[in-house]
């Protein structure tokens, strides 16, 4: 299997369409993706196991959630919306399109689960496409789905693969890994034949009729009894598991909401912290304006005056160069001296004389005592009007830095507080005690039903040994007639076949589990700087030891072990299918194999840089493509540029937030910076090459 591209549109994160060229070569197996936290990269993980099998992982969070909420927000009511991912990939010479989509007719407000739809089409070597009808069937028969954890998957989850944490209750193995061999093997017809064969033997020895042998016909009767109540207890273990499984996650649920509880208490103090310091903010502001408006209207007529004060400055200085001010005599003394027609010196001024003409004319040029004195007062303040005017300047300067910075505080503190509101998003605040009350009950109930399990589950061994010992009797016993000799020798043959099955089943178990060992051993060492040795051991347990025994494995020891299994169950695979194409057909003997990528995201987990360097080193080795996720803190330094010289593309994840007030981000990629986060009119995802 070989992908060759992927293409979403609006699939939760990602706007609009976008297109990833997963083509690789020979020598250059590597698609290496970049993305800042939270930009989709567990999305674009999830995008391809959707597309194949429909469904997400558990770490995936409103997972109904399909359409872009940009999209959805923006569809109207009663209008319909779409959301799909496609893959193109290649499988044994065949291409495939594989069309996962949801079309919706948008009624409510929230989106809603959804059930996907699913077109698969073959595109043959001649070029002709057709349509696969039963297109599920044949994507897992190319890649099963019990292998799907192997091919696609988080680091992280790797690390808890072989952690002790996936095993099932009662069965002390674990079973992921089995049930991955099993379908690795196609060992799954072996189990199902040998389930199917009692069955027949049962068939069989009820021809024989009471009357032809009393004793055989008690014994076959028996045997189905014990045949029902198996099948009853199994079932009761069926319903039993079912009940485990949702106590368990009841319970996960349960201190889900407790740890969001202790986690909301601080988020909402300090969100009512921030509330109160927006107020005061808002209330500043407030008070800058009002400032603003009170300055405006009692000194907003300077602003009109520019240019007047000079002007009345000029005038009043030609004035006085013109000697009417100050003016030399005032007005009224002159009027008296021609009314009274007699100067102070005491010679007449009759009227009609060339002096009473003179004073007459001089009389207007003379000052009014008012005029002189309001003028000087005009004057006076004309001169001051500058002044002041360069101080109602700089105060409205710095109130407007004032409200600039009471606009800034706002920005910062309402960012600040959608931070803390989208961390309390979906938070139940419940009461704790109430939550621990409930917790206690599941964990009881999940405790019970794993004793009822556990009972049913000896209840099941004890009648599969009864039911041995019957069938020997059944086997043993004379027959009375040639038909229930002939019967009973027909009986035995399908149990020789069964057990033949049974070995069968074993010898090629064993054969894969040694080199699922040897090659984990491979891997692990390549990595691995301690002396320590890695086991499959016969229950399929992933096993560490030391030179003083089991070794107590850390975080990084069981991610390395995931990786090191990882590279085994890919070499296995592709060793499976080059046997089968020698051989030319599949058999039991070989199983169905295959050659299959790697998707995996946060491939380092939490790992030192030591090994961070050294598996960026072995990946490539793992497979012949490799799609791997990651983070800027992941890809630095040695580690990038042991992946980039095995990458025949690269993208990166450029997230787009509507938040102005975060920072803008770039990462270094071919000694140049690329956009990493960048401001945009809403929060989503586009896919963007990075050119080699």
């Amino acid at each position: 299997m070989k992908l060759l591209k992927l293409t979403l549109k609006n699939f939760r994160a990602f706007y609009g369409e976008q297109v990833l060229d997963l083509s690789v070569e020979e020598g250059k197996p590597a698609v290496l993706i970049f993305g800042n936290n939270g930009a989709g990269k567990t999305t674009l993980l999830n995008a391809f196991a959707w597309a194949l099998y429909g469904t997400f992982s558990d770490d995936v969070e409103q997972q109904h959630r399909i359409i872009h909420d940009k999209v959805w927000a923006d569809t109207a009511f009663e209008e319909d919306v779409t959301a799909s991912v496609r893959l193109d990939f290649e499988h044994d010479g065949t291409r495939f399109s594989v069309v996962r989509h949801v079309t919706v007719i948008k009624e409510k407000a929230e989106q809603e689960p959804v059930e996907p739809a699913l077109t698969v089409t073959e595109i043959g070597t001649d070029g002709e496409a057709q349509s696969i009808l039963n297109g599920q069937d044949r994507i897992e028969k190319i890649l099963p789905k019990g292998l799907r954890q192997f091919f696609f998957f988080n680091g992280e989850r790797m690390e808890k693969m072989f952690s002790g944490d996936v095993k099932r209750e009662g069965e002390g193995k674990n079973q992921e890994v089995q049930e991955a061999i099993k379908t690795l093997l196609d060992l799954e017809s072996i189990e199902r034949a040998l389930e199917d064969l009692p069955k027949v033997s049962r068939k069989l020895a009820s021809e024989i009729d009471s009357k032809e042998d009393s004793r055989l016909k008690q014994l076959s009767d028996h045997m189905d009894q014990l045949a029902t109540r198996q099948k009853e207890e199994v079932a009761e273990m069926l319903r039993l598991s079912g009940e485990i499984s949702a106590f368990q996650k009841e319970v996960q649920s349960i201190d889900r909401a407790l740890l969001q509880n202790r986690e909301a208490e601080p988020l909402q103090k300090k969100r009512d912290s921030l509330t109160r310091r927006i107020k005061a903010a808002h209330d500043r502001h407030m008070e800058f304006k009002s400032r603003k408006r009170e300055l405006l209207s009692r000194h907003g007529f300077l602003a009109l005056t520019g240019g007047i004060d000079t002007k009345v400055i000029e005038l009043a200085d030609e004035m006085r160069e013109r000697r009417q001010l100050p003016a030399g005599i005032q007005r009224s003394f002159i009027e008296d001296i021609l009314e009274a027609q007699l100067c102070m010196c005491g010679r007449e001024v009759r009227k009609g004389t060339q002096e009473y003409e003179e004073l007459d004319k001089r009389k207007y040029n003379a000052g009014l005592e008012d005029v002189q004195e309001n003028w000087m007062r005009v004057s006076g303040k004309m001169k001051n009007l500058e002044e002041r005017r360069q101080e109602i300047l700089e105060q409205l300067t710095l109130n407007a830095s004032d409200i600039q910075k009471a606009d800034a505080e706002i920005s910062e503190l309402e960012a600040e507080r959608s931070d803390v509101d989208r961390q309390l998003e979906g938070v139940n605040i419940q009461d704790v005690q109430r939550l621990i009350e409930r917790r206690k009950n599941y964990a009881s109930k999940e405790t019970d039903a794993r004793v009822a399990h556990k009972e049913a589950e000896n209840r099941v061994t004890s009648i599969k040994q009864e039911e041995e010992a019957t069938g020997r009797q059944y086997r043993n016993a004379e027959g009375k007639s040639e038909k229930a000799r002939k019967i009973q020798k027909q009986v035995e043959l399908v149990e020789n076949v069964r057990a033949a099955l049974r070995e069968i089943l074993e010898i090629k178990t064993e054969e894969v589990r040694d080199q699922l060992d040897k090659k984990v051993k491979d891997v692990f060492s390549r990595i691995f700087i301690k002396s320590y040795v890695p086991e499959l051991n016969d229950d399929f347990e992933l096993e560490l030891h030391t030179a003083s025994g089991v070794a107590i494995r850390s975080t990084g020891e069981n991610q390395i072990l995931g990786l090191s299994f990882v590279g085994a169950v890919s070499e296995v695979a592709r060793n499976i299918s080059a046997r089968k194409k020698n051989r030319g057909e599949a058999s039991i003997e070989t199983g169905n194999g295959g050659v299959y990528p790697v998707v995996m995201d946060a491939p380092f987990g939490n790992l030192d840089l030591t090994y961070q360097e050294e598996i960026s080193k072995a990946l490539p080795a793992l497979t012949s493509q490799i799609i791997t996720l990651l983070s800027q803190s992941q890809a630095r330094g040695k580690v990038l540029e042991n992946l980039q010289q095995a990458a025949n593309q690269m993208y990166v994840l450029r997230s787009f937030t509507s938040n102005h007030s975060a920072g803008e981000e770039t990462i270094v990629i071919n000694n140049r910076e690329v956009p990493y986060v960048s401001h945009g009119d809403f929060e989503h995802t586009v896919l963007e090459r990075v050119i080699l």
